[in-house]
């Protein structure tokens, strides 16, 4: 597998994210921003009680993204997580087969990843779940036997006006547990190896809007406006610092940063690494969310999916410290820690 710059070469930098297909989740602009750059206070209440490992050595895998310099690339996300010694599969892809195809290129063994938690329910990140499962049970029947998701996954989802039901969770339920699959539910932070957590839902403080008005949820009052409540991302707890990776950040990547850090622990960010819906927001917003991740230290933006080149340039020139990174990862690149 390739690398980022930390170990490795061929990296895109700053790479135009496409646009996806007729047929996938639209990307829609983030229409709200705070008009004065106020800091960004964390919620009330301790941090989550945990293990307090810090993780030692981390490696973060792209499997799918937009920019394949190996494999095959798509509108997607899904991501290897290696954390001193534990594997976790982060989303799973669009297509059915493209993780199962990049795993192989890149000599992943699938077989050998016993967790993926899922970002939220679009296709994009769940659409190479199922597939996923099946190649490994005969071979290995606890492998990605277990799938960490967030409260609000399962619920049924439309896209106004048609009543077609989206969600392709809800099939998928009992698909997975027919294959002796378990699903874990988190309704909060939840620490799923020693250092490694689940946000669950991220609270949504700060106006972040960066979700499309046409799909709807069905919930007690009837039909709703969709707001992904169930997004969670992965927040990594090492030395120097915690390292968020997001599938989408639908969110908004200020908000999980301030829930990761009020629930899980008051530290830097030393990354944030994957997908953060960035790429149509306007030029005061990206300016906005920069400084308010300039604010809690964040080192480096290490780029995917549908982050977006202008937040990426931005980031470069205005936000992380001079000599550090911010850039577009690939299909197969690698973020690692201790830099090597």
């Amino acid at each position: 597998m390739r690398t980022t710059t930390l170990i490795g070469v061929g990296l895109w930098l700053l790479a135009a994210c496409r646009s996806p297909a007729p047929n996938e989740p639209s990307p829609t602009t983030a229409v709200s921003e705070p008009t004065a750059p106020a800091p960004s206070p964390a919620p009330a209440g301790p941090p989550k009680v945990g293990s307090g490992h810090r993780v030692e050595a981390l490696a973060i895998t792209v499997l799918s993204t937009t920019n394949a310099p190996v494999g095959e690339g798509e509108w997607g996300f899904s991501a290897l997580v290696e954390a001193d010694g534990q594997r976790i599969l982060f989303d799973t892809g669009k297509a059915p087969e493209t993780v199962l195809h990049n795993a192989e290129t890149l000599h992943v063994d699938l077989t050998t990843i016993p967790s993926v938690v899922l970002s939220h329910h679009h296709n994009d990140h769940v659409g190479g779940f199922m597939t996923l499962r099946r190649a490994v049970v005969e071979r290995a029947p606890r492998a990605l036997a277990t799938a960490h998701v967030a409260t609000g996954i399962f619920a049924p989802r439309r896209r106004a006006p048609k009543p077609d039901e989206i969600n392709l969770m809800v099939a998928a339920r009992s698909e997975f547990e027919a294959t002796g699959g378990t699903f874990v539910v988190h309704d909060g932070p939840g620490e799923i190896v020693p250092g490694v957590w689940v946000t669950g839902p991220v609270p949504r403080v700060h106006p972040e809007r960066n979700w499309g008005g046409d799909r709807l949820i069905e919930g007690p009052e009837g039909w709703v406006e969709d707001t992904l409540p169930e997004g969670q991302e992965l927040v990594i707890d090492t030395d120097e610092g915690l390292v968020v990776l997001s599938g989408c950040g639908h969110a908004g990547v200020v908000n999980i940063v301030t829930h990761a850090r009020a629930k899980i622990r008051q530290a830097p960010v030393r990354a944030a690494v994957g997908g953060f819906h960035l790429m149509d927001s306007t030029p005061a917003h990206i300016a906005w969310t920069g400084d308010r991740l300039r604010e809690v230290g964040l080192q480096e933006l290490l780029a995917a999916h549908c982050t977006g080149t202008p937040a990426i340039e931005h980031f470069g020139a205005h936000v992380v410290p001079e000599g550090k990174r911010a850039l577009e990862l690939g299909v197969g690149d690698t973020f690692v820690l201790p830099v090597q």
